[in-house]
């Protein structure tokens, strides 16, 4: 019996390592503010807005990945995004891309 009980929880283990992260564990990747210094202020706000609402989208169809990672992991002991992938990548672009903008936006004044 604890030999049965030692395999599911190192196999527990092991699955959940494969989890998604939840989108407030995803560091955003550098991306320089040079890209949008040439921009207006009015052209930042917009891009700012255009970012931060793919994000928003992105940080959800991320938060619905760790959620079926989650109930699936808890059945099977695999969870499906360690197959299928997750939107880690883009989470992380995109927080460094707003960062990037809200950089420029300061040096701009705006």
């Amino acid at each position: 019996m604890k030999k049965i009980i030692s395999i599911l929880a190192i196999s527990a283990t092991i699955a959940a390592s494969g989890c998604a992260k939840p989108p407030s564990k995803i560091a955003p990747v550098a991306v320089s503010s040079s890209e949008y210094s040439g921009m207006s202020c009015q052209k930042l706000n917009a891009e700012l807005r255009e970012t931060t609402d793919e994000l928003a989208a992105l940080e959800k169809k991320q938060r619905d990945k760790v959620a079926g990672d989650a109930i699936v992991v808890f059945l099977i002991l695999v969870p499906p995004s360690s197959m299928a992938g997750d939107y880690e990548a883009e989470i992380s672009l995109k927080k460094g891309e707003v960062a990037a903008i809200e950089r420029a936006m300061d040096k701009r004044g705006c």
